[in-house]
């Protein structure tokens, strides 16, 4: 192994350790937790509701997103600690009572706990790297958001371990006084960090120091996305990025119902094959994804996943063996929460904090889970209104696979724009020295009127 390889690994620089580990650890419990709770809702779902329900539970998902990010909407605008923190207590408060409420469990419970586990791992993942990318630029974000996206597959080994192990010793329910308890650990690290780090000013790298900005209405916000090519198409993408794996996820569950009976018995088989995917991401997350982003680009990475899924489905479509449907969708899984999310992440780095706070959860938590209500309107059409079964599942899953592709280029040529203007304005700002005041107070505009036009 070369030394460059080495250090596109593990390139972490003298004052940016204790940050990136403690991200690392928060990110880390947060994705035990979600796989924890995964498998176990997939074990209710698939027992009380059936498969054939799946589209219904995908567009309330759909709709309770919608409504949420709405409520976030009208707190977006205040500090990061308090916004998160209160979102991360809440989270830990809704689990007690998940788990109240499944003492008197029934079909309905089991809906709407999918729904909301929906909302819970958008939210949370969402709030994370809107933090992360606040507090570290596009030049550290390339060589950290690999190692610190690692703990998301430590995560997942770990949760999918517990759950595989104890699920039938503990039952589903007690399981989410485990995950009430992990959440806990999360928010008092992210409490932790902001008592530190804005003691010291090492939190807040960026330029722009205000917690404060302009108010937009959901309206207003649309509006801003569709008038910028930038948001625009990595709107596109977030969209596609979540329709397409639930086409894949309809298939994965018919194979699911045919190799296990009951919650219990599917949750466990589940959990056995996250357990494994886990292993292989934490692997690929902690020493492939800096030497993908940065040998083959983000464009490579952002793109590659509609471009398996493709393949897979046509694979699938010659040979019809299971097991493939298997593999694309933990595949699918890996890349997406590996080398994707982290390039999908590096391109909010050439953005400024209103985007981060207010315009990415509308885009990671609303159109991402509308986009899901979408492909359950879709798969009841073409399985049930049109009758198209399976091979209408995958055709349609394959265009959706495409466009993600074509979307995820674009998008990528608007990031290496933006980001080189960025680098250029840059080297101006940091040597005002050298040129002459007027000089220096005009590029200091420019840089604040390109930054916030995105």
């Amino acid at each position: 192994m070369s030394h460059s390889f080495v250090s596109d690994i593990f390139n972490v620089q003298k004052g940016e350790r204790l940050k990136t580990s403690l991200l690392f650890l928060w990110f880390f419990l947060f994705i035990c937790v979600y796989y924890i709770l995964r498998p176990i809702r997939r074990g209710l779902v698939l027992e009380g509701l059936g498969n054939d329900n799946m589209p219904f539970v995908y567009m309330g998902t759909a709709l309770v997103t919608g409504v949420v990010v709405w409520i976030y909407s009208k707190f977006a605008h205040l500090p990061r600690k308090p916004l998160i923190s209160s979102i991360y207590g809440i989270f830990m408060v809704n689990l007690l009572l998940w788990w109240q409420a499944f003492q008197f469990e029934s079909n309905v419970t089991s809906g709407l706990f999918w729904v909301w586990l929906d909302v819970f791992s958008i939210m949370g993942v969402t709030l994370f790297w809107m933090y992360a990318n606040d507090i570290f630029d596009s030049s550290a974000a390339k060589r950290l958001f690999g190692i610190i996206a690692g703990g998301g597959g430590l995560g997942a080994v770990l949760g999918s371990t517990i759950t595989a192990t104890l699920v039938k010793l503990l039952g589903t329910t007690n399981m989410l006084l485990v995950a009430a308890g992990l959440i806990g650990v999360t928010l008092g690290i992210f409490l932790y960090m902001e008592s530190v780090f804005a003691r010291t000013g090492a939190i807040d790298n960026k330029k722009k120091k205000k917690e404060e900005y302009d108010k937009k209405s959901f309206a207003q916000i649309f509006a801003h996305i569709g008038a910028n090519k930038f948001l625009l198409f990595l709107t596109l993408v977030v969209c596609f990025e979540r329709m397409t794996p639930d086409f894949i996820q309809f298939l994965y569950h018919e194979v699911l119902t045919g190799m296990a009976k009951g919650s219990a018995g599917i949750a466990a088989i589940d959990a056995q094959f996250e357990q494994w995917r886990g292993i292989c991401e934490f692997g690929i997350e902690m020493f492939i994804v800096a030497y993908v982003i940065k040998r083959f680009g983000s464009g490579f990475s952002l793109a590659s996943s509609g471009v398996a899924i493709c393949g897979s489905l046509i694979a699938f479509a010659i040979l019809a063996n299971p097991l493939i449907v298997i593999a694309v969708f933990h595949a699918d899984e890996a890349i997406r929460h590996s080398w994707f999310k982290a390039a999908k992440e590096l391109t909010y780095t050439v953005t400024n904090r209103q985007v981060l706070y207010m315009i990415k959860p509308v885009i990671e938590m609303f159109c991402y889970r509308f986009s899901r209500g979408i492909a359950g309107v879709a798969i009841y059409l073409v399985n049930t209104v049109f009758g198209w079964g399976i091979n209408g599942i995958m055709v349609t899953g394959g265009l959706c696979a495409a466009a993600w592709a074509i979307f995820a280029w674009k998008l990528n040529d608007e990031f290496r724009r933006l980001e080189v203007k960025a680098q250029i304005e840059k080297a101006f700002t940091e040597v005002p020295d050298t040129m002459p005041q007027a000089q220096a107070q005009k590029a200091d505009d420019k840089e604040t009127r390109e930054v916030g036009s995105v």
